[in-house]
Formats: C-alpha cells, sequence, structure tokens
C-alpha cells in the first residue's frame, strides 16, 4: 500500500469523524527519542523515516515539517506521496497551526493521538489554533483502524540493574524522590520518560533501540510506589525484587484508572516535557498540578560514584575495542574493501568480544569525504562510500555496557592532510582541549561554557550549528537532559556527577567533516576565598589522531593537556592489549 493508498483511508476516516484535518506526530506515549516499530504511526504513512517530524492530513492537502537535517532524505521518500515538504527554520515555511488556518479555514475540526503528543505542545497547538477558530479533539486514534499488520508493542522481558552497577536501591531513590516532592510540597509525581522510570525502579531492558528501557510508567506518592507494566514482562526474579522494595506491579493499561483515584487532597508534581497530552489531562481533572522539572531528572543526572567507577570501567572496554578497530583500519584500508558500512559492523563485532557489551548506543555515523559534513549522516547501501588510504574519515559511535554508555567520535586522516585540513582539525581539537581545562564557580550553566569550544574558530570566522554537549545516561539513553553545553538558554547548572559530551566540529560542504568528542564528567576542583570551583574529568579513553595537527596553532597548555591526556589513554588500556596493539598504540598516544 502506498502513501497516497493509506492517505485516502484516512480522508475516509476524516469524514466519518466529522475531522477536517489529522496530526500525526513520531511520538510513542513515552515522548522518547527512539521508538518502538509500533508506534512509528508518521514514518509508516508517509514513507519518510528520520527521526523528527510531523505529517498533517487534511481533506485536501497533506504535509511534513522536518528540520534541516532531513531535507534531502524528506525530498527523496516523500516522491509521489502528495505530501508537501514544510522546511523548519525558514521565515516562510508556514507552522503547524499557520498552515491549518490556510488549508482549512475557520469553524474546522482537527483531530490527533493524545497519548502522542507532549503536554506542553499539545496545550501550546490549542491555544494558537483557538484564535483562528479551529476546535481540536484531542483522543482519536485514526491510524490503527487503518495500519494492516501493524508491529506488536514490544514484549521483551525487563531485568534488574544490579545495586553493583546502579549504587542505590530502589527505596533509596524512592526515597530522595519523596524529599524532592516535599520541597515542592507535592505528594505526588507521576515518571513517563522510560529512561527516569528505569532509573528509578533499577530496570533495564529492551523495548527501544539503543536505549535499555522498558515500556512503563512510575506513580510514586507519598505513601505508594506503582511500576506500571506489561505482567508478561516480568519475571519471578524482577516481581521478587520489586515487592521486597514495596513496589506495586500493575498493569500498564491501569494507569489511568490510578490517576483518575487522585482527588482535590493531591498535588503532584509533573514534567509538561515529559507527560503526554492524553495523561496530562487525567491528571488534571481532579488534583492540583505543579507544573515543574521531574524530580527523577536531576537525580538521575548526577551520576553516584558506583555509577562513575562502572562507566570508567565501561570506558576501558569501549577504549580496547576501537583501538583494535583503528589498528584494523590502517592494516587494511589499503587492500580490503571498507564501506562506511562494513565500519559499522566492525565496530559493533569489536565491542561485542567483550562480555559486558549489550548494544550499541545509537547508529553509528561513518561519514567519509564529504559525507563526515552531514552531521546526522547514515549511510545506506545506497548511498555508503568506499573508504580510499586519502582523506578525513569521522567516526561517531557508541556502546550500551552493563556498567555505563559512551559515546565517541574520532576523526582520523588516511594520507597527507592539507593545510587547509590541519587549520581546521586543530581548531576543533583546541575547542575540545579548552573545554576539558576549564575551571569554573558553582553554579555555572552550561550556556556559559559553550563559548570555549567555538572561540579559536570564532575567531577565523568559522563556526559549527550543533550543541556542544549533552548529557550521557549511566547505561540508560545516550542523550540525557536536562543539562547542556549549547549556545541556546538552558538555566540548568552543571553539578558534581553529571555526565556530558564535548564535542566541537567543523563542517565543510563537499569535502570533509571533522568532530572530536569525549565524555567529560563535573567533579569538585578547588575552594578559595571567591567559592566553590568544578571541574571536568574527561572520561573516553581513545588516541586522538596527531597527523592533522598544526602544532604551532596550539598553545603550551593546549599541548601539555593533549601529552597528559595520551598517558593516560596509554596507561589504561596497554594492560588489555597484546604486544602489537600495544606497541600501535604506544605510538600513537607519544608526546607531540
Amino acid at each position: 500500500m502506498t502513501a497516497l493508498d493509506k492517505i485516502e483511508r484516512l480522508r475516509v476516516l476524516l469524514k466519518k469523524h466529522k475531522l477536517d484535518a489529522y496530526i500525526i506526530t513520531s511520538n510513542d506515549p513515552h515522548l522518547s527519542e527512539y521508538v518502538p516499530e509500533y508506534w512509528k504511526s508518521r514514518a509508516w504513512i508517509s514513507g519518510f523515516t528520520g527521526s523528527a517530524g510531523t505529517v498533517v492530513v487534511s481533506k485536501e492537502n497533506a504535509a511534513l515539517w522536518t528540520d534541516s537535517r532531513y531535507f534531502i532524505q524528506a525530498e527523496q521518500q516523500l516522491k509521489g506521496s502528495g505530501i508537501e515538504l514544510c522546511k523548519m527554520g525558514f521565515p516562510e515555511t508556514p507552522s503547524i497551526e499557520e498552515w491549518l488556518a490556510i488549508n482549512i479555514g475557520k469553524y474546522a475540526r482537527i483531530g490527533f493521538d493524545g497519548r502522542l503528543q507532549g503536554a506542553n505542545t499539545a496545550l501550546s497547538s490549542i491555544e494558537k489554533l483557538k484564535r483562528y477558530g479551529i476546535e481540536t479533539v484531542a483522543n482519536i486514534d485514526l491510524i490503527d483502524p487503518i495500519w494492516e499488520s501493524r508491529p506488536s508493542l514490544p514484549a521483551n522481558k525487563a531485568f534488574i540493574h544490579e545495586l553493583k552497577f546502579a549504587g542505590l536501591s530502589i527505596s533509596e531513590k524512592i526515597g530522595l524522590i519523596r524529599s524532592e516532592l516535599a520541597k515542592n510540597e507535592a505528594n505526588a509525581t507521576l515518571l513517563t520518560a522510560l529512561d527516569e522510570v528505569c532509573w528509578a525502579f533499577n530496570l533495564r531492558g529492551s523495548d527501544v533501540a539503543f536505549n535499555p528501557v522498558v515500556l512503563a510508567y512510575g506513580l510514586i506518592t507519598d505513601n505508594e510506589v506503582m511500576l506500571f507494566i506489561d505482567p508478561q514482562k516480568i519475571n519471578e526474579q524482577v516481581a521478587n525484587t520489586l515487592t521486597q522494595e514495596r513496589v506495586k506491579i500493575k498493569d500498564y493499561l491501569k494507569i489511568e484508572k490510578e490517576l483518575g483515584k487522585l482527588g482535590k487532597h493531591d498535588t503532584i508534581l509533573v514534567d509538561l516535557l515529559k507527560v503526554n497530552f492524553h495523561l496530562y489531562k487525567y491528571i488534571g481533572e481532579k488534583a492540583t498540578v505543579i507544573e515543574k522539572m521531574s524530580p527523577a531528572a536531576l537525580l538521575k543526572a548526577r551520576k553516584n560514584s558506583v555509577e562513575l567507577e562502572g562507566i570508567r570501567n565501561a570506558m576501558v572496554a569501549d577504549g580496547v575495542a576501537l583501538t583494535k578497530f583503528f589498528i584494523w583500519l590502517e592494516q587494511n584500508v589499503n587492500s580490503e574493501s571498507i564501506t562506511e558500512l562494513t565500519i559499522a559492523e566492525k565496530l559493533r563485532e569489536l565491542r561485542s568480544l567483550n562480555s559486558a557489551f549489550i548494544s550499541e548506543s545509537f547508529d553509528t555515523i561513518a561519514g567519509y569525504a564529504d559525507h563526515g559534513a552531514i552531521v546526522h549522516y547514515s549511510a545506506t547501501q545506497d548511498t555508503s562510500y568506499t573508504i580510499k588510504p586519502e582523506g578525513f574519515l569521522l567516526v561517531d559511535s557508541g556502546g550500551q555496557y552493563y556498567s555505563g554508555t559512551t559515546d565517541i567520535t574520532r576523526t582520523v586522516h588516511l594520507s597527507t592532510p592539507s593545510a587547509e585540513e590541519m587549520m581546521d582539525y586543530t581548531l576543533v581539537l583546541k575547542g575540545m582541549i579548552q573545554l576539558s581545562m576549564i575551571n569554573f564557580p558553582v553554579g555555572t550553566r552550561g550556556t556559559q561554557l559553550d563559548v570555549l569550544a567555538r572561540m579559536a574558530m570564532w575567531n577565523r570566522g568559522i563556526s559549527y550549528g550543533h550543541g556542544t554537549g549533552h548529557g550521557v545516561g549511566c547505561f540508560l539513553n545516550v542523550h540525557e537532559g536536562p543539562q547542556s553545553i549549547r549556545p541556546n538558554e538552558n538555566p540548568v547548572v552543571l553539578e558534581v556527577g553529571m555526565v556530558q559530551s564535548n564535542e566541537p566540529g567543523i563542517y565543510r560542504a563537499g569535502k570533509y567533516g571533522i568532530r572530536i568528542e569525549n565524555l567529560i564528567a563535573c567533579e569538585p576542583a578547588t575552594e578559595t576565598a571567591f567559592g566553590k570551583f568544578l571541574r571536568f574529568e574527561t572520561l573516553t579513553l581513545c588516541p586522538i589522531d596527531t597527523k592533522p595537527i598544526d602544532k604551532e596553532l596550539l598553545t603550551k597548555e593546549e599541548i601539555t593537556w593533549l601529552n597528559s591526556y595520551h598517558r593516560l589513554v596509554f596507561n589504561k588500556l596497554s594492560k588489555h592489549l597484546s604486544n602489537d596493539e600495544k606497541e600501535w598504540l604506544e605510538a600513537k598516544t607519544k608526546p607531540v
């Protein structure tokens, strides 16, 4: 069935339900970054498979909104679908609400599935549509009746994230959450984000690609703790552990019923950025709602000492695999047919040699030559380049290990770099090192530090369009909030235990891309008459290619940092390598 056929079926239902248009998002009910196949409604109806996008279908028109990462892909995949591409970020591109006002006019009715819209987004959209005289119908699913052979909901088993990795028991975490509720004069909170649920209940699973999470909700009050999950996902060990921790296990589909029991004497803290609109409406029927960041968000972001040690162990395992990978690449790039796709396969193979490896933490980005300039490039059979012994190769990859999550980018030059390539590479390296070296006062936001990674580039009229750092979970989501290091204002301050990426880059369209990424953790630095200061511990362990460095562009302090980092890499990894591998690593980490 083509996209045109699916849209026509949807239009039959529009008429039946007296609707003028229907909105289809990319979300699941938990607003996850990666969603199970069952919830990929937007991809199913449009044929566009990018991770971000919204489709609107009216009686006569259809449109898809997506961002600049996917313009080329969307243009290709929407051909023949009758769906107009609306390029987000351009002033001439109408918003969804403006498009609806233009195409269906006043006194119209539009529908959407409230389970698949974030409360914050839905409330804003409803208010905007009201101004155009457009009515919204929130709780209507028009996709399921027309999606033949729809994939099943994931039925994978949950498992316990052991205390030796988690550092805190379920009871201890619930206690911390309740303390936060008390500070906010609330007696309940609903956890909807899958990584927050899994963190709070020390659970992991495989319901979502790359993120070791399980579909579930958590409802925590001052006297009860409830986990809503498909009973088939719970084995005896998990059930016993949860019961011992006084967690009541309830069916995943009973969450609305339980929320309906909240009364006028209840005050529930709700994160509008994480709860879907459908559940939000249930919560607000009787109880008092405090709209604030989830209490689990910051607690989860502040890694405890056990988690940090586990992440360090994961970095050793990852560093060993990457060392073996780059040795393999060097030895075979002249003789074997290595492609962007086989690079991803080789990395997966080498990481899986470690028994603690579970999966990749995201789809490997292997961008050779001009593909490296596409920030979120994903190789396919049709686009995959064969790697030649010349130019830049950018490899951004990561792993999920029982003890931690990794995310690393290295860019290597496979021949003799040009002056421009050396300048760009060194500017990226300077930015990464400058952020790595900084001491900063307690209370500093990531926004205030972002310029450190960009300063050397800005001085030469160069910049990059993505953030410098995102939070990273501990055997959880590779992209984690609430902290970030990016130009956009984010009020969340950086605190001890927070792990984030440090990944500046330069991208020259049609030529190459350069990105160097380490993970860093906030730790105490010093206390002076001016207050307490923090710094970053570099966690990632992998040599940085020194061939493309223009040493004249580095300061003495930057050279000292790089040499010190390489000594650390050699000391941590060499004991796990063969003699030949150790010799290779020693050569790659020698002082510059």
